[in-house]
Parts: structure tokens; C-alpha cells; sequence
């Protein structure tokens, strides 16, 4: 098979497409033949090598995927061979075939298609845990989103704005603003033209925001948290203020995570505000409950009330633009890459 190696630790231009044998489940494992690849900002950061868990180069990057069934292992009860699914890998989904545990896999609706599936279950399950599970928003609450046009962003949104939250997004340019807007914003602004901050305490009448949900960290962090309400609650689920343009290393990911002032736990009581902090790469021991988050954001979908917004589809050939397109934030929406049958 083909597959998209990191040969070592650096920008889009490290990973290579090489031949490698085709992997051979586990008891508990599926094997499937991969048809789309869904790019996170977690592979920008795997790529780089400052993802918690990367293993060494070379290894195959990738933690999202659609595909068929066309194995499964002795212990597996879940699939038989022939289903179209979508899941999560943590690595190896960059490939023309990925072995996953069967808990990490999910059916895709018959009206689903590849690219959508590719397109789902990581940007709506951190929406899910983020703004149901951990903030438990409530109706009437104000919900701010940063990079509120990305795949993680719009599904929040998508979700939020479901949930019967007033929405705050932020985003870079114009058109990302206006299609943070026509999924369900009630106010996107543009960051570099504005001052978010300022913004949102001008609609408000300084009242802040309810609940911040944030991807970015770095500069953000700070203005996000002045921004919370009596009660408010924080959640940061991703630092994609450390990768720019440029290269990255540990060195220079640890000095923009510095800029972010440490919270000393007595004052969360006095302020009462609080702070999650999620990944789910990290996140184990947890399938049921993702199986079930999963089944019921299906629901929604099924509903029209979901829909994923792929920005842009490249060929496997080009993964490595593909890569360079989602770091320089040159898209909108999920990357996807898909992977000629």
C-alpha cells in the first residue's frame, strides 16, 4: 500500500508517500481500506513532533479516516466485513489501509458520503465534549468561539447555535467571518480588524461571555479569560497559535505557551470562573461514552441540524499541499484528502 510518512520532525515537506506493507488486524482491531482522509491541526502538530504520544520518524501520520471494512479481527463483534465507516486511528490514517480498534469506528449514515465522514467525528465529538459535556451551556448563554471558520470552529457553532446559544466567532478575514456567520453566528468578527475583546463588550454591555471554547491559546488566552462572566467556564482544547507559516520546534511551542499567565487555583473561587482542559488523543478509557456522543450527533445530522463544511479535497498525491494549506490556515472548514480506490 501507499503511505504518507513523516520522515522526521519539520514542515509540510518532511512527509513522503512510500510503499509499506498493508497492516493485519488485531483480535480486536478492523482493517479498512481507507477512501478519505480528514486533516486536524493535531497533524500539524504530530508532524512537528510536539503532539504528545508522536512516536519517532519515520512513522505514518494521521488520526482521521472513512473507508470500508475489509477485515476484522477474531474478537471483533461490531463489523463483519463490507461497511462503510468513519474513525479515529491516533496515528496511521494517512494510507491507503489503517487498522483500528472496533470501539474507534462508527457506521456511516447511507446518505453520508466519504469525504463527509472523513469530516465528522473528530470536529463534532470535541464540539460535543466541549460545550455539552464539560460546559453544560444552557440556552440564552453567550458561547465565544476562536477560529470559529475552521472544522472544529463551525462545528461548534453548528452545535452551539442548535443548543439555542448566542454566538460569539472570531475569524482572520472577511470570508472566513461571513461564513462563520451564515452557519450560525449571531456575531463574527474579524480579529485583525478588531479588537474581539472590545467587540464583544460593546454587544454585551460588558457583560462578557458565558462560555469561551478555544483552539488557539497563546495572546488569546488571556483577553478570552477577562472576557468570562460570573460563572463562566473556559475550554481549551488546542494551541494553534504555535504553529505559523514557519517552522516549529519544542523550544519555540514551549516560548508561546509561556506568554499564557498561570492560573492560581484559590482565585478561580473569588472569580467564579472555571477551566477545562481537553484532547482527545489523549483522552482513553472513554469509548462508550464517544459511541454514544457519536449516535446522537448522527442524530443531529440525520436532523440537517449538523453538517460538515469541507473547505477543500486534494488527491493523496498532494497530501503534502494539502498539509501546507491547513498550516498556513489558507481554507476554511475540514481539509480533506482523498485516496483513489
Amino acid at each position: 500500500m501507499k503511505a504518507a510518512f513523516v520522515t522526521k520532525y519539520g514542515g509540510p515537506e518532511v512527509l513522503e508517500i512510500r510503499d509499506a506493507p498493508i497492516p493485519t488486524p488485531q483480535p480486536d482491531q478492523i482493517l479498512v481500506k481507507v477512501r478519505a482522509i480528514g486533516l486536524n491541526f493535531a497533524d500539524v502538530m504530530g508532524r512537528f513532533g510536539v503532539y504528545p504520544g508522536t512516536p519517532q520518524p519515520p512513522f505514518i501520520l494521521g488520526l482521521e479516516f472513512s473507508g470500508d471494512v475489509v477485515a476484522v479481527g477474531s474478537n471483533v463483534t461490531t463489523f463483519k466485513g463490507g461497511e462503510r465507516v468513519m474513525g479515529y486511528s491516533r496515528h496511521g490514517s494517512h494510507a491507503e489501509y489503517v487498522c483500528v480498534n472496533e470501539k474507534l469506528a462508527t457506521e456511516l449514515p447511507t446518505n453520508m458520503s466519504y469525504e463527509e465522514g472523513a469530516s465528522f467525528l473528530v470536529v463534532y465529538l470535541t464540539a460535543y465534549h466541549g460545550i455539552v459535556r464539560l460546559a453544560n451551556i444552557r440556552k440564552g448563554e453567550k458561547l465565544l468561539v476562536h477560529a470559529a471558520a475552521g472544522g472544529a470552529g463551525l462545528a461548534t457553532v453548528q452545535l452551539g447555535r442548535h443548543l439555542g446559544a448566542e454566538i460569539f466567532g472570531t475569524a482572520g478575514t472577511e470570508e472566513k467571518v461571513e461564513i462563520a456567520r451564515s452557519h450560525g453566528a449571531h456575531h463574527a468578527i474579524n480579529y485583525n480588524t478588531h479588537d474581539f475583546a472590545e467587540e464583544i463588550r460593546r454587544i454585551t454591555k460588558n457583560y462578557g461571555v458565558d462560555v469561551v471554547m478555544d483552539a488557539v491559546g497563546g495572546l488569546v488566552y488571556d483577553k478570552s479569560w477577562n472576557l468570562l462572566a460570573a460563572m463562566g467556564r473556559y475550554i481549551l482544547y488546542g494551541l494553534a497559535a504555535v504553529a505559523g507559516k514557519g517552522a516549529l520546534n519544542k523550544l519555540k511551542a514551549a516560548g508561546v505557551m509561556s506568554i499564557m499567565k498561570p492560573i492560581f487555583p484559590p482565585q478561580l473561587m473569588s472569580a467564579n470562573k472555571g477551566i477545562f482542559g481537553f484532547n482527545l488523543g489523549t483522552l482513553k478509557g472513554k469509548e462508550g461514552y464517544f459511541r454514544e456522543a457519536a449516535e446522537e450527533l448522527l442524530k443531529l445530522y440525520g436532523l440537517g441540524v449538523l453538517k460538515p463544511v469541507i473547505g477543500k479535497i486534494f488527491p493523496f498525491t498532494e497530501i503534502v499541499e494539502a498539509h501546507r494549506a491547513l498550516q498556513t490556515r489558507q481554507t476554511v472548514g475540514k481539509v480533506v484528502v482523498f485516496v483513489e480506490t
